[in-house]
């Protein structure tokens, strides 16, 4: 008896992101947005920043991922990404969140710089 669930792995540079059996799953390529279920004809595609959706809309075990620049294949229902960053958060939204830690960190710095300065 085959399987109705395709096995899902998400990788990026830091290693493994994402290792489950999913019902269906969309993403976004270069070519447009693909929607894959067990069976699907084996392919590859170049991923771009998007969304990738696991499970139906309507399913309590639903989730979203917001990927950045990438590559999946598909192949005897498992489906491979490879990309260069992943999130449960917007990747947009996660770097801005970056750089105002970055701003808050440089900020705090330089008025140390200037004390010290001053007392001397």
């Amino acid at each position: 008896m085959t399987s109705n669930q395709i096995h899902v792995i998400i990788s990026t540079p830091h290693g493994i992101y994402l290792d489950q059996k999913a019902n269906i799953v969309t993403f976004r390529t270069t070519e447009g947005e693909i929607g894959l279920m067990a069976g699907a004809t084996s392919f590859m595609a170049a991923v771009i920043p998007s969304i990738i959706q696991i499970n139906w809309s309507n399913a309590s075990d639903h989730f979203k991922l917001y990927v950045g620049n990438g590559i999946v294949q598909f192949q005897n229902d498992v489906l491979s990404f490879i990309v260069n960053e992943v999130s449960d958060k917007p990747i947009e939204e996660a770097k801005l969140k970056h750089n105002d830690d970055i701003s808050k960190y440089t900020i705090i710095e330089e008025v140390k710089i200037k004390k010290n300065l001053v007392q001397k």
